[in-house]
Order: structure tokens, then sequence, then C-alpha cells
């Protein structure tokens, strides 16, 4: 049942706190949650200003919140900031319709824990299932635009980089997909290792393989070796 006011939630239910600008994609957010294997309780918002005045009053964090950048009234991210400084470590994921570098970075600055695609209904239960689960869902075209633009960032102000810059530099989720891939893993077992979808570790292996300038593991595993990011 979508709400527009928080009550005390039954700890066997889950607690989504929406804020969804239209009618039709929040029902079908509500009817995805109640596909998942959890009673949830739902409290949607269609402004974001009216979501901002009731997080002062919610008795305690919901389970996961799921929201759009687009509202009519204030910027998504003014939400996600507010929720974020009340609950810090509250799943917060951003589903919307935009992918553009400046909007993913705004979001996860304010205190996003996943990004996802509104294009993409599976995804978007998957990704509720990932950050329930403690991780941090993204879909692989925003993860693309969001690693370019921070080793960009790094790149610019890195001093290692400036001394040494043909030496690549991976993160280190790209450094244990390395290591799992030399055990001999394939990439959806590195995804079960790991926790993580196998969209979000391809995203991951095909921007080390940008980074190393290679185009298969064979190659990616000979040239970090040979850079000495791994043994």
């Amino acid at each position: 049942m979508l709400a527009g006011k928080t009550r005390l939630v039954d700890l066997a239910m889950k607690h989504a706190f929406i804020v969804e600008d239209t009618d039709e994609f929040r029902t079908l957010l509500a009817r995805q949650l109640h596909d998942l294997p959890y009673a949830w309780q739902i409290t949607a918002f269609a402004a974001g200003t009216e979501a901002l005045n009731a997080i002062a009053s919610l008795p305690q964090p919901p389970d996961i919140a799921l929201i759009d950048l687009g509202l009519p009234d204030v910027e998504g991210a003014e939400v996600i900031r507010a929720l974020h400084a009340a609950f810090p470590e509250l799943p917060i994921l951003v589903i919307s319709v935009y992918a553009r570098e400046d909007k993913v970075l705004e979001a996860v600055r304010a205190g996003a824990k996943g990004y996802l695609l509104k294009d993409d209904e599976q995804a978007i239960t998957h990704g509720v299932q990932e950050a329930l689960a403690g991780n941090f869902p993204i879909s692989p075209v925003v993860a693309r635009h969001l690693f370019t633009v921070l080793r960009e960032e790094e790149e610019a102000t890195s001093p290692v980089s400036a001394i040494n810059p043909s030496k690549p530099r991976l993160a280190p989720q790209e450094l244990r997909i390395l290591a799992l891939i030399q055990q001999g893993l394939s990439y959806g077992q590195v995804a079960e290792e790991m926790g993580l979808a196998l969209s979000t570790v391809q995203s991951y292996s095909r921007n080390l393989y940008r980074k190393l300038d290679v185009h298969s593991q064979t190659q990616a595993l000979a040239r970090a070796r040979a850079e000495g990011l791994i043994r």
C-alpha cells in the first residue's frame, strides 16, 4: 500500500521510502517491491519537499530508499543528502532516466549507494536485492561514466600519475577481479565471490581492460604482472 506518511513498522516487514513524481512509475516500483520475498510497508512521495519534511519524523531508518532525480520542486540529490545525513548507513538507490556524468556524480557525492536507470525493470528488482544485501548496484552505462570521470579527476590530482603517467592505476575492485581471474574463476564465479551482479563485474573488467590497454584476459594478466599489479 502506498502511503503519504510513515507509521511504525512490524519488525517482520521491510520499509521502503520512495520519492518519484510519476504516478505510473511509482506504482511500478511498489509492484516490483511486492514481487520480492518480503512483506513491505511503502512510504511514497510525489514531490521532494514532502519527502524532506517527512525525513525528520521517521521513527526509524527505512530498509531502502528509491529516489528519482528529476523531481518537480527540488533536486533529487537534496533528498538523498538529507536521507544520508539522517541515516548514514541507509542504502539509497537512484532510479532515474539520467545517465549524465554530472547527475551521477552529484547523486553519489550526496550519499547514493547505487544508481539504476528506469528503462531496465529487471535490473531495478535485482538492484534492490543487492542493496539490501549490502552491495552497491549500478547500471553498466552509469558505471562507465562514473569511472571515467573519477579516473580523470584522480589523474589530474595524483602526484604518482605525474611522476609515472604510463603505469596503470587500478581500483581495488578491479585488482580483486584480476586476482580471481588469475585463480581461474569465470566472470560468473567472480561475481558470486565478490557479491556483485555479473553485469557489474563485466563493467569493471571492461574498464580495467581499457586502463591496461589490452583486449583479453590473458593480455590483462600479462600486463598486470609486468606492471607489478599482481604476482
